[in-house]
């Protein structure tokens, strides 16, 4: 952790901060890298500013760097995460850093990749740039908890979202649910969709609604670059392979299909869907219908998606929270009273019989929506 005068944090802490806002505006193109910002400050002035725009495109302090040409030598460079010094989609950021003749590097964290933690500061120093590490550091792991996740438990960042009634309720007993919120929630929940990699629903939800599932580019994102850089998918667990092969889903012409089908579904089946534009097939192991989930994020990490949201029916999100993969939970509750014996709630599974068992939540965000109240945090699982 830096120690310095007062003044000196206070300024490294402003800089630091706008690089987390920078950082911000990756969100939803460059999973499952981490958002990343950077500044290049040289006598208290910001000479240029860079962020990871989108997936295999240049980190931030490459964007800075190049901004800055030759002013950047003897300059501090801030960045909210440590540069990498391993060569991947792209050369090591450590190399040009050195080369540009940067004389500081003050960073909140270490990257806990294991081909960068604490290699790329030390590589630095080798090099006789001085670090600052540690500053706003809760800051910054915070704004790169889904990269952590996936890179530390090597599986997607899981987030459950539903809307209920004020009772709790998120369908009647046969299952209509439109509509819980309003419109305005609506267009923002599918504006959250931009920052996943997938949305993920069961085949029930796609039979009974017909959704397209779809998202609404965020004002602050270029529209045309968010069209060629977006990867989305949207993942249906279908056992039996129940899929329509006329569905809404099928017109999106900007996301892939993944279809998570039985292993035991027949071949002859599969080969009916295998010919469809942007379509896949991953085959997972069930039981009595239900999936083996853990084999499911397995394949999910292989396949390099970062994050992924999970919408409901009671079903899917049950399955999920009952193997306690719900990294995150957005709640959306509308201005209605539904009632009913028979209507569903978000979460079955099983029964517990004593309230000490109940899962709190950490709330991270609250806000109305126009009539709705949007409820966001972190489950703190027990065990």
């Amino acid at each position: 952790m830096y120690s310095g005068n007062q003044q000196g944090m206070k300024e490294h802490k402003q800089y630091i901060a706008k690089t987390l806002e920078l950082a911000k505006k990756g969100k939803g193109l460059v999973s499952p890298n981490p958002l990343a910002g950077a500044l290049i400050v040289k006598n208290n002035r910001i000479i240029s500013n860079g962020w990871h725009k989108a997936f295999g495109m240049p980190h931030a302090e490459i964007d800075a760097l190049k901004k800055a040409g030759d002013k950047g030598k003897g300059a501090t460079l801030y960045i909210n995460l440590e540069p990498c010094c391993h060569y991947g989609k792209t050369a090591p950021c450590t190399k040009a850093i050195i080369a540009a003749g940067i004389k500081q590097v003050v960073c909140p964290m270490e990257d806990p990749n294991p081909l960068v933690a604490g290699k790329g500061f030390k590589e630095l120093e080798k090099n006789g740039i001085t670090v600052k590490r540690g500053i706003l550091k809760e800051d910054a792991e915070k704004l790169n908890r889904a990269y952590i996740t996936y890179i530390t438990q090597k599986r997607p960042y899981v987030i459950l979202k539903w809307a209920q009634t004020l009772d709790g309720k998120i369908a009647t007993g046969n299952g209509d649910s439109k509509w819980i919120t309003d419109e305005k929630t609506r267009d923002f929940v599918k504006r959250l969709r931009f920052e996943t990699d997938a949305l993920l629903v069961g085949i029930n939800t796609i039979i009974r609604d017909n959704p397209s599932l779809d998202y609404i580019i965020p004002s602050f994102q270029t529209v045309k670059r968010a069209l060629e850089r977006k990867r989305y998918k949207k993942i249906i667990l279908d056992p039996h392979l129940k899929m329509p092969r006329q569905s809404r889903l099928w017109e999106a012409q900007k996301s892939d299909i993944l279809l998570v089908v039985s292993d035991k579904t027949s071949s002859q089946k599969i080969e009916g869907y295998r010919g469809r534009e942007r379509c896949d097939i991953l085959l997972i192991p069930e039981k009595n219908g239900e999936f083996h989930l853990r084999t499911l994020m397995d394949e999910l990490y292989r396949k390099e998606i970062g994050i992924i949201m999970v919408e409901g029916g009671n079903y899917t999100l049950t399955s999920f929270w009952e193997e306690k993969l719900a990294d995150e939970i957005m709640v959306f509750t509308g201005n209605k009273v539904l009632g009913g014996h028979n209507s569903l709630s978000p979460i079955s599974g099983q029964e517990r019989e004593h309230f000490s068992e109940a899962v709190k939540i950490k709330y991270s965000e609250t806000k109305m929506i126009g009539n709705d109240l949007f409820v966001r945090g972190e489950p703190c699982f027990q065990g």
